[in-house]
């Protein structure tokens, strides 16, 4: 009973929260599903309905995106995945799942430092970009350090939006093709897909009419400072099972 309510309302605020701030869907999604279900099937599945619930959004963001900073975002990520794939060949999961959520905590905290250097880093789109390749091939866990950059980029927050939109649209695009090049074959979540689906997709499209009729500030800080959370709760059970698993 638990599951069968939690599951759509996870994903109904997580669309909800991507409608409105152009993020965050994969990221809650995936945390939260990984409870239920195998990674092995929840990515891919959360990746393929991302894909499918952004469709009309990118439809009416792909005239305000910024594709200067897009193009500059999208090679440096392609850049990065190889370095993800690397860090998956070699070193092992307990590594990955500190390293990553720690990574993006570090990016998040940095703006908080008045460091030259510290600017520098959020400000480069070039590392923003490779950061995101890379924890996106290793962990799945990618685009947080895009939205931490857009964040500080100084772009209006509809230009960030819609830019993000796209760019995760395309890295998408990119992932759950690569999927069905090595599985040769499409997902969904194994229980009630087509519902999950449509409750996504309601979620998404609320999310983007409300986007369009106000602008409310707190939202987008929310859905940001969500993200944060999350990847502090990441590194915290990533390190909490790395330990107990010395007996420490």
């Amino acid at each position: 009973m638990f599951i069968s309510i939690s599951i759509p309302l996870v994903l109904f605020i997580a669309a909800f929260i991507r409608g409105y701030t152009g993020f965050g869907f994969s990221a809650i999604a995936i945390l939260v599903l990984t409870l239920y279900y195998p990674v092995a099937e929840t990515v891919p599945a959360v990746l393929l309905m991302d894909l499918l619930i952004s469709l009309p959004l990118v439809a009416k963001s792909w005239d305000n995106t910024d594709f200067h900073a897009l193009r500059q975002i999208l090679l440096a990520t392609m850049a990065g995945i190889p370095a993800g794939l690397a860090l998956l060949h070699w070193l092992p999961e307990s590594s990955l799942r500190l390293l990553v959520p720690a990574t993006i905590l570090a990016m998040a905290l940095m703006p908080k430092l008045k460091l030259a250097l510290a600017q520098k880093a959020i400000a480069s789109p070039v590392l923003c970009g490779v950061m995101s390749g890379w924890t996106t091939s290793a962990v799945s866990a990618g685009g947080a350090p895009v939205v931490i950059h857009l964040r500080y980029s100084g772009l209006p927050a509809s230009k960030q939006r819609d830019t993000l939109i796209c760019y995760f649209f395309l890295t998408t695009c990119m992932a759950v093709g690569l999927g069905y090049g090595l599985n040769q074959s499409f997902s969904l979540l194994p229980d009630a897909s087509l519902a999950s689906l449509v409750i996504a997709l309601f979620g998404v499209l609320m999310g983007q009419q409300l986007f369009i009729r106000r602008h409310i500030a707190a939202i987008h800080h929310g859905a940001y400072y969500l993200l944060i959370s999350l990847s502090g709760w990441l590194l915290l059970h990533a390190a909490f099972r790395h330990f107990f698993a010395f007996g420490l």
